[in-house]
């Protein structure tokens, strides 16, 4: 009885309730707001870097669900390292195995993630969101006449003691003190900002200490010893905090916190500490990138040996530098029962037919997503996988774009016609094409798919769906053929199973026959087609 008490006691105590909700959050996805998940990729990356996994591609193979799906982290820092990762394509063989090795070690070692993510909790707040910003966005402003601000509240002090004692007249410093009280509020909601980000910057310095003696206890942990590496350059960017430090602190306490803000607002008090903090930050903003990119590394590999943990049916890629893309039992991460296909190619491409349903399109949309697995964490979710060298690009849905005004067709011809300037140009070498001008007539779209297909086969590899039966003869030479079809004996259509070979049913009528559409209108259309000779 005793036991449960003091069972019970432990359960009430702060630290074991943290620890308490880690554990119950292991190996569930991720529920994070992607709240400016965006703003390192966007503040580091330019459009026309090569090594990126683009927009198009991003939304078209359904990424920003496959990310969310992943993103347990408990930082803002965490959760925008880890979004960069997967839209950065990473080459180096090394680099991906020592990420491997952090999340074998993360996923493995509990207490040793445990004690992670605890102190990772102190970075738990909106003000981290825009450490990011200080650090790599543009110099941070300092207020106007920044260098007559400390002055100016010496000189508040002075005449506030003088009026007290009777050596300043009272409407000379009632005068002032309302100035400051408008200064207060007309700085206060950038200042704010600024100032919060800043004391959370200080606090990534003592997550990053925590986090560094947990190494110093061996954790085997690659990016903690780096922190290590860097104690002594922590302890002078600790300095240049340290009296916005001294402010948060004595905030935070419930007596001293109305007080504070009393102060701040008469004598301009956090004005005064952020000006003389922001200078020396911006002398050595550079110094804490690393210790940013440390700490989110650590947070974002935790939340991918979290994705580990969920699919234990995963390997590590071989990459290669020739046109190889062999899949062993490969799955989609966002299917909750996912049928497993293959596939092997060696310098060809992939035409794969079938009717609606039938999964083409998720097929086509779960070797791109591998690829870039492979490419971004070092993971495939597959028995085997061997990869290619390469970015992939992916165009998914022509959608008709009223803003811009844009047809179906014309937004699906631009792309297209990028696709193949960037093969000719050998800057990407997979591409991923769901049903070729398909806003466009028959034999047009046949005559044109055909030509274009052909075209970026030549000089990469290409994954096309499509519906038109007569593609199959006229790139049977370069594209290996692959269909899916209707198998009668499985609810619900379709067994999902890719299949080689040409594909010679058409089941698009017969769908409609079982979805339940009335007999006669399906006896039209089956007569219809047998006048055209289809």
């Amino acid at each position: 009885m005793q036991n449960r008490w003091l069972a019970l006691l432990h359960g009430q105590l702060p630290r074991s309730k943290r620890l308490a909700k880690l554990r119950r959050a292991w190996g569930a996805p991720g529920d994070n707001d992607a709240w400016r998940a965006s703003a390192y990729f966007d503040l580091t990356c330019g459009a026309a870097t090569p090594q990126l996994v683009d927009d198009k591609t991003w939304l078209d193979l359904e990424f920003p669900k496959i990310f969310s799906a992943i993103d347990t982290t408990i930082t803002a820092i965490g959760r925008q390292y880890l979004f960069k990762q997967l839209r950065t394509f990473e080459y180096d063989t090394e680099t991906l195995s020592r990420r491997q090795e952090a999340y074998d070690v993360l996923r493995t070692n509990s207490a040793l993630r445990e004690r992670l993510q605890l102190s990772l909790q102190r970075l738990h707040a909106d003000s981290a969101t825009y450490i990011v910003e200080l650090l790599y966005g543009p110099p941070p402003a300092k207020p106007r006449r920044h260098a007559l601000v400390v002055p100016w509240v010496l000189l508040t002090v002075l005449v506030t003691v003088g009026a007290i004692v009777h050596w300043v007249p009272l409407w000379l410093c009632g005068s002032i003190l309302a100035v400051n009280a408008i200064g207060a509020l007309i700085f206060s909601p950038k200042l704010d900002l600024n100032a919060e980000a800043l004391t959370s910057c200080g606090r990534l310095l003592e997550v990053a200490e925590r986090i560094a003696s947990l190494q110093r206890k061996k954790s085997d942990l690659s990016y903690a010893a780096q922190l290590v590496a860097e104690t002594a350059k922590r302890r002078r960017l600790k300095s240049q905090l340290q009296s916005l430090k001294v402010l948060d602190r004595l905030r935070s306490v419930d007596i001293l916190g109305g007080i504070i803000i009393l102060v701040n607002g008469c004598f301009l008090l956090k004005l005064a500490l952020y000006t003389r903090s922001i200078d020396q930050f911006i002398r050595h903003r550079a110094e804490w990138e690393s210790t940013f990119e440390l700490v989110g590394a650590i947070d974002a590999s935790i939340a991918i040996a979290n994705f580990h943990h969920r699919f234990p049916d995963r390997c590590r890629p071989r990459i290669c530098s020739d046109q190889v893309i062999d899949i062993q039992n490969g799955y989609h991460p966002l299917l909750a029962a996912p049928v497993k296909n293959s596939i092997a190619l060696g310098k060809e491409s992939a035409l794969v037919t079938g009717s609606n349903m039938a999964g083409k399109t998720t097929f086509i949309k779960m070797v791109a997503i591998n690829i870039i697995l492979g490419h971004t964490i070092g993971t495939c979710l597959a028995d085997s996988a061997t990869i290619p060298r390469s970015r992939v690009m992916a165009l998914i849905r022509g959608d008709q774009s009223v803003a811009s005004g844009k047809s179906r067709y014309f937004a699906e011809a631009e792309g297209i016609r990028d696709f193949v300037a960037e093969s000719a140009r050998g800057e990407c070498g997979v591409f991923v094409i769901d049903e070729p001008f398909s806003g466009t007539n028959t034999v047009e779209r046949v005559a044109a798919a055909a030509a274009v297909l052909a075209a970026i086969s030549l000089h990469a590899q290409a994954l096309v769906t499509t519906h038109d039966v007569e593609l199959q003869h006229l790139l049977n030479d370069r594209f290996r053929l692959f269909h899916f079809q209707e198998d009668p004996a499985v609810e619900g259509f379709f067994d999902y199973h890719l299949r080689a070979g040409a594909g010679t049913q058409r089941n698009a009528i017969r769908v409609l026959e079982r979805l339940g559409f009335p007999s006669d209108i399906i006896a039209r259309a089956l007569a219809l087609v047998a006048a055209t000779g289809g």
